[in-house]
């Protein structure tokens, strides 16, 4: 079949290597100038199967009130909320259930593992250097508290065979030398041992451009217009420059989905939540994280990735807005100065910067799948797990896509949950 795959980032590249495995003919859209350049370009640098949970917490609106008294709040509402983010907001805190909670987290774990051991079987046949280290990752408590709240999280995890264990201070300092574990207060941590990090950007491009020498057709710089569709097919996609016929269409727009697939009565309830990034030039296993720390206090990640060392977190409700005020920034440079006092001042002072809209459900499960048009697929709204899921909802779409049965149950994907 002639495929179109509407989107560049991990997501849109992964799919389109795992259907032309299938054989298929490929043809990918994307409105960068090239391959990993949106929400893919400097994520948090985790592959964090383990680490998968809905945003939509038991307590959620408690949690969200006492982050807004904190110096470097998790969660910022930053725009006064329109109708969308309303609705939103809204199916998010009806989605924050102890019930639905565990079910979602589940099915995000389970997509997670599957991801990343496709991932795996990907790497041992394909040579890709993307900075990538298997070492885990470390979930940072100051409390006891903290600590034992985590502990329902690692039950669900022991539950599915997934393996999780508490470290205290001793043992956590022989894992990462560098941690400032007694100068902030850290009581212990929780280590994810199959967790992964690597640079999803790096990645991306070298599987983009491994695509291109196997046969996939890349069209960089095209804006997608609309989907012409025709009884109960689409027939072509239609962007700025040119229209492309089509036997099947995969949407992987992260979130630009809705507004795409608004106009055939396709509503899907995925809205951006702004992250931000620092990525300092350092030599991380000298003065920084060995694998990937997570900082549960402010909900900020900063991970191993060579001669550099990756900060990110922050989740932020703003809309489509993608600019990147400096204030934003310090709550990351707060938590990479007092984990790796070694880092210096400097490097975080010249660090990139960088802004991405994470396209979120408001219960945590990407959208995957098919839809009420026949020959069009859904693999979006993926969240902040884009880089985890990406390998795994590949293979669950080219097994739609071949009438297969996937790996893993997707009922929890339907975007019908939602109708």
């Amino acid at each position: 079949m002639r495929i179109i795959v509407l989107g560049g980032g991990v997501i849109g590249v992964t799919t389109a290597h795992a259907l032309r495995q299938e054989g298929h003919e490929v043809v990918l859209l994307e409105k960068e100038p090239a391959a990993g350049l949106g929400t893919s370009y400097a994520n948090a640098a985790q592959i964090s199967p383990a680490l998968s949970a809905p945003w939509a917490v038991p307590g959620l609106v408690g949690k969200a009130l006492h982050w807004m008294f904190e110096k470097y709040p998790p969660l910022i509402i930053s725009k006064f909320p329109d109708p969308e983010m309303v609705r939103w907001l809204w199916r998010m805190w009806r989605a924050a259930s102890p019930e639905q909670y565990e079910r979602s987290k589940r099915a995000m774990v389970a997509i997670g593992e599957y991801s990343r051991d496709r991932f795996r079987e990907l790497r041992n046949t394909i040579p890709i250097d993307y900075d990538g280290r298997d070492r885990g990752t470390l979930v940072l408590f100051r409390s006891e508290k903290q600590l034992g709240i985590y502990e329902r999280d690692m039950k669900t995890l022991a539950a599915m065979g997934v393996p999780a264990e508490t470290l205290r201070p001793d043992s956590l300092a022989l894992r990462e030398p560098n941690l400032a574990i007694r100068e902030n207060g850290i009581v212990g941590a929780a280590l994810l041992p199959g967790d992964e990090t690597g640079d999803c950007h790096r990645f991306t491009q070298a599987l983009a451009a491994l695509c291109e020498q196997d046969g996939v057709i890349f069209r960089y710089g095209e804006m997608i217009r609309e989907l012409k569709v025709s009884g109960d097919r689409v027939r072509s996609v239609i962007t700025d420059k040119d229209e492309y016929t089509c036997d099947a269409v995969v949407t992987c727009l992260g979130v630009g989905s809705a507004r795409l697939l608004a106009p055939l009565g396709i509503r899907l309830p995925i809205y951006p939540l702004k992250g931000y990034s620092l990525t300092i030039q350092a030599d991380s296993d000298a003065i920084g994280p060995h694998s990937t720390v997570s900082d549960e206090t402010h909900k900020i990640g900063v991970t191993y990735l060579g001669d550099r060392i990756r900060v990110g977190g922050t989740a932020e409700l703003a809309g489509y807005d993608l600019s990147r005020p400096e204030h934003r920034y310090k709550g990351l440079e707060y938590v990479a100065q007092a984990l790796y006092p070694k880092i210096p001042r400097e490097a975080i002072a010249n660090a990139e910067r960088w802004s991405g809209l994470r396209p979120m459900t408001p219960d945590g499960p990407p959208v995957i799948g098919k839809t009420g048009i026949g020959n069009l697929y859904l693999n979006t709204g993926h969240g902040t797990l884009g880089w985890t899921m990406s390998c795994g909802a590949a293979g669950i779409l080219a097994d739609l896509v071949a009438d297969r049965r996937p790996a893993v149950d997707i009922s929890a994907f339907s975007g019908t949950r939602y109708q």
